[in-house]
């Protein structure tokens, strides 16, 4: 997907984590995985589900002049967004592999949200880009820290 401005850029967030969530929904229910990562990958799939919700929360609740204001130079440069826009199998996955996954890919996103919010020319697309990111990196830090405490278990 690419994304032209600050709207389509939310909208790209909320299809990354519902993709996500889908792939690993099917891992969930793949035959080569085993019950403990069948329960840790269904968890994950909600939050990112979650995730998902609260991104498009963003777009209800921004200015309109805000979403419709351009980022495209600086979203098709980046390449993150190449990255994020993989289908990713967590079939047959053990726990070490199945985090790999996931916070690469969320780090990734976190990055280009830094770098966006660093190259916003307004204002209000700087205070977007922190707000998004904030919530990101809280969203983040709570999956990693719920799925140490499964691998815990």
């Amino acid at each position: 997907m690419k994304a032209e401005t600050y709207r389509e850029l939310i909208e790209w967030t909320q299809h990354m984590h519902g993709q996500l969530a889908k792939c690993m929904e099917a891992g969930a229910v793949s035959g080569e995985t085993t019950e403990r990562m069948r329960w840790l990958l269904q968890y994950l799939a909600d939050h990112e589900r979650c995730m998902q919700q609260m991104v498009a929360r963003f777009e209800q609740q921004a200015d309109i002049n805000v979403l419709d204001s351009w980022v495209y130079d600086h979203f098709t440069d980046n390449p993150r967004t190449r990255t994020l826009d993989l289908e990713v199998s967590f079939a047959g996955l053990d726990y070490d592999a199945i985090c790999t996954r996931v916070f690469d890919l969320h780090n990734d996103a976190l990055d280009l949200y830094r770098y966006l919010e660093g190259r916003a020319e307004t204002a209000g697309g700087r205070e977007l880009m922190q707000d998004l990111l904030a919530m990101e990196q809280h969203e983040t830090l709570r999956l990693a820290e719920q799925a140490q405490r499964a691998q815990e278990m």
